[in-house]
């Protein structure tokens, strides 16, 4: 009975397809489309006989039946996609909506993984405390240090708002350097009071 009525909703599909060979061309695709493909994908269907149930051509269909693919596999041929589509879903538990749900990255995402990539090996996997001696260490040397270099450092410290903990640390280590300057005076080192620089 079963085979009886598949038979005579082909045969329906068939004259409807003969009167109209695709009612459905150039109306938006949705689920149930994509619903109905891997349907009749699973029923063993040629591409004729999917585009014949669904009402659309037999051209357009690849197109789409490629976007039920994995992201990675979206670039086989027309002559490919409906075999593989059928070899992904040989258990009969392919989860082609999650496969249409990955999507190829813009330019702009590709950009943030790199730059997220980068800041994880750079300045911004370092600790709070080791950044600060860098930070420390770049306010402190006489060594020319490139712009770019600078203004990274400055860029994470005001992020993690460690700017204030800088000036601490450096007012700090100023007041230990002019400390061990007067102690090296106090224990006789040859300075005399006429000789001792008026800005320390």
């Amino acid at each position: 009975m079963r085979m009886n009525e598949r038979t005579s909703d082909d045969d329906q599909l068939l004259a409807e397809f003969r009167s109209s060979p695709a009612p459905r061309s150039g109306q938006p695709w949705a689920e149930e489309d994509f619903a109905a493909i891997m349907q009749a994908c699973r029923s063993g269907a040629s591409i004729e006989q999917i585009a014949r149930r669904i009402g659309r051509t037999p051209t357009s269909l690849p197109m789409q039946i490629r976007r039920m693919l994995p992201l990675d596999e979206r670039h086989l041929t027309a002559e490919l996609a409906l075999p593989r589509l059928r070899q992904l879903d040989e258990q009969g538990d392919y989860d082609w909506l999650a496969a249409m749900a990955q999507r190829e990255q813009t330019a702009w995402e590709r950009a943030q993984e790199v730059r997220a990539e980068q800041r994880s090996r750079g300045l911004e996997a370092l600790s709070d405390e080791h950044l600060l001696g860098v930070a420390h260490a770049l306010v402190a040397c006489a060594v020319e240090v490139s712009v770019d270099l600078q203004r990274e450092v400055a860029e994470v410290l005001a992020q993690r708002r460690l700017v204030e903990q800088l000036d601490h640390r450096a007012a700090a280590a100023a007041s230990d350097a002019v400390a061990r300057l007067n102690a090296a005076r106090s224990r006789g080192f040859g300075w005399v009071d006429d000789d001792w620089p008026e800005a320390v």
